[in-house]
């Protein structure tokens, strides 16, 4: 049985009506998004800004209230449990997330950051035991113990998301979910906070979502790729399958945008450019929703959206023309 199980899902957040006295409505972000991760896998998710990832991370750890579909955490729907349960639930989930300073109080030492989820989560533990933990966590990342008593304005953005990720880790999560966590970052101290992850991945056997937009990050962590467009799902594949051939033209376009480092091969690559622009979710189109933007778009793509179907390799994806569908 998988560890997370994501059926259908849709998030929406509540927006006015468009009158003076119309109820308000669900403005859609993610819809119908479906995938399985197993313990000690990473499951990378890629799209466009405004596509739904971050949105999608957040109503798997409940901090957004789906309004459709399902999670199942360990074969129990999350959205069934009581509010008490629910709570304790959240210590084997965590987050960590994009801006690692802004992701801290200022007011708040290391040491009480780090020790706040066992606060929450481990209420029964002394002031001692919780801070021979953080101690530990931190050691687990890389910090000393000089910093328990640091402030995050005297901390680099780098040495700031360890403290994020000590603070994800000290309650001992099963999954873990990194949106975005090293786009804010320099490229050197990206390689060692990635490195970081998958050390901690093989350590502690921990599930990661893995929430980028950068495809060379995702391809040096993740065991399956899901790419998302304006909300939902467009292609699953294992990564292997998805970088050597991905299927979906939107997949092959954010491939192409990726710069190539050899300045001769960059100037020789004949790439497919995302041209147009990006639907609005106020009003997205009634078939595929790359449809607007798509260089192989016939009229069938404007009137009926495609559903994911099987490809060999394990891969699935959602258009109605790409050759070699079992």
């Amino acid at each position: 049985m998988p560890l997370l199980e994501v059926d259908r899902l849709d998030v929406g957040y509540t927006i006015p009506g468009e009158g003076l006295l119309s109820r308000p409505r669900i403005l859609p972000i993610v819809r119908e998004a479906s995938f399985d991760l197993d313990a000690g896998r990473t499951l990378g998710i890629v799209g466009e800004s405004g596509c739904g990832k971050s949105t999608l991370g957040r109503a798997i750890l409940r901090l957004n209230k789906p309004t459709g579909g399902k999670v199942i955490w360990q074969g129990e729907d999350m959205a069934s449990l009581p509010a008490e349960t629910l709570r304790r639930k959240r210590a084997e989930l965590q987050i960590i997330f994009q801006d690692p300073l802004a992701a801290l109080d200022p007011r708040m030492t290391v040491l009480a950051s780090v020790t706040r989820p066992l606060v929450t989560f481990a209420p029964g533990l002394s002031r001692r035991d919780r801070e021979v933990k953080a101690r530990e966590a931190l050691e687990r990342v890389g910090l000393g113990p000089d910093f328990l008593g640091r402030y995050p304005h005297e901390l680099s953005g780098g040495q700031a998301q360890r403290v994020g990720i000590a603070r994800a880790l000290v309650g001992g999560p099963k999954l873990v979910v990194c949106d975005e966590p090293v786009s804010a970052l320099d490229v050197s101290v990206q390689a060692q906070v990635v490195n970081l992850l998958m050390d901690l991945q093989d350590q502690l056997g921990l599930a990661l979502i893995f929430i980028s937009h950068n495809l060379a990050v995702v391809r040096q962590m993740a065991h399956e790729v899901v790419v998302m467009c304006l909300g939902r799902v467009v292609e699953k594949a294992p990564r292997r399958a998805f970088f050597d051939r991905p299927l979906h033209p939107y997949s092959r376009a954010l491939m192409d945008a990726v710069p190539e480092p050899d300045p001769k091969r960059e100037r020789a690559r004949r790439g497919t450019a995302i041209t147009g622009e990006i639907p609005s979710v106020l009003n997205p189109p009634a078939g595929c929703v790359f449809a607007t933007r798509c260089p192989l778009v016939q009229p069938r793509c404007h009137k009926e959206r495609p559903e994911l179907r099987g490809f060999a390799g394990g891969r699935q994806a959602a258009c109605h023309f790409i050759e070699g569908a079992t």
